[in-house]
């Protein structure tokens, strides 16, 4: 395995491979993900990735907007290359709302869940490891 110290930053999000297997992505307060931050988060991958599937955490801060191509990438062959199951943290009404909308209009090809907090994502994420 890769160093799982190494953390990817960018002005949107940050991305690391912790101990116990799970991709961790933050999604920084106030960002706008389009399809190009997508395509970065994803190319970043194999920077500190081995080329598997893994399960992914997305941590959503306050004030993120998630337009239609990123969502489209998202849950796409490329978007989900990396993605053997996926949870969101998510806080607003809005997001949730989103949330609804990605699973189904969108159908990502992987698991995909939801959740109001960190620990109920990481618990059902670790059946996945």
């Amino acid at each position: 395995m890769i160093d799982t110290t190494e953390k990817i930053q960018f002005t949107h999000s940050e991305i690391f491979l912790r101990k116990d297997g799970i991709v961790e992505i933050l999604i920084k307060e106030s960002s706008f993900i389009g399809r190009d931050e997508c395509v970065e988060v994803v190319d970043s991958y194999k920077e500190i990735l081995e080329p598997k599937k893994y399960p992914l955490l997305h941590i959503t801060e306050d004030y993120v907007t998630i337009d239609k191509e990123a969502r489209e990438f998202a849950a796409s062959k490329e978007g989900l290359m990396f993605s053997k199951v996926e949870a969101f943290v998510i806080n607003s009404l809005a997001h949730k709302i989103l949330a609804n909308f990605y699973i189904k209009v969108n159908r990502p090809s992987v698991p995909t869940r939801f959740f109001r907090s960190k620990e109920e994502a990481e618990e059902w994420l670790s059946k996945y490891l």
